[in-house]
């Protein structure tokens, strides 16, 4: 398994570099939007066994507030997660690959991908409405959950326009090796990774340490 980082995007990309900025903002937002739930809800929950703990009046209906904000933090990063490469995959053969051979392996398993969220779309996007429909809410306080529910459909079809853009990329690099890489996630050696680390953790740049350690 390896890291990976987002591609850097030249000034004249053209159109698909240009369709990946845009699509970058948005998932920039939907991230801040999940970062400020999570955020509140750490002080919520703190708030609630403080409560409970100390003063023995525990903030009524604290389970069901929690269910209907985790899909926020659950789905909206999603997409974000994918444009920087972030998600979990076993690569111990795709990992071997190169050049064409590789951008077509990723090209095919970005495919398949965007079906399968594209059929998570669709099916969320059934239960939200069986939930506007029939009033769904929560057990204890009667907390709609169709808001929460909406999410679902929502991140996933960003994340969908994501895996358009990851496809576009790879097809161009398979198509065209020699382009540079744009709206696909660069996979980074364990090599990179132990760098970054090493530089975010000391905050200097690893080839200046090393000139520096042998002089």
């Amino acid at each position: 398994m390896h890291g990976a980082g987002s591609a850097e995007q030249p000034a004249k990309a053209g159109l698909l570099g240009t369709i990946d900025r845009f699509v970058s903002y948005i998932e920039n937002a939907f991230v801040f939007i999940a970062a400020i739930f999570i955020f509140i809800m750490m002080f919520f929950l703190s708030a609630e066994v403080l409560g409970r703990k100390i003063f023995n009046a525990p903030i009524p209906g604290a389970i069901d507030w929690v269910e209907v904000w985790m899909g926020t933090f659950a789905f909206l990063g999603a997409a974000y997660c994918q444009r920087l490469g972030g998600h979990v995959r076993m690569d111990m053969l795709v990992g071997r690959f190169r050049g064409v051979t590789l951008w077509w392996s990723e090209f095919i398993a970005v495919t398949i991908g965007f079906i399968y969220v594209v059929i998570i779309v669709i099916h969320s996007y059934g239960h939200f409405l069986r939930a506007v429909n029939f009033g769904d809410s929560t057990i204890d306080i009667q907390l709609l959950t169709w808001p929460s529910k909406l999410m679902v459909p929502v991140a996933m079809s960003l994340l969908a326009v994501r895996l358009l853009l990851n496809m576009w990329g790879y097809a161009r690099l398979a198509l065209d090796p020699s382009k540079q890489p744009v709206a696909v996630p660069i996979r980074k050696t364990a090599e990179d990774i132990a760098r970054e680390e090493i530089e975010q953790s000391l905050g200097h740049d690893a080839d200046t340490l090393n000139s520096n350690n042998k002089n």
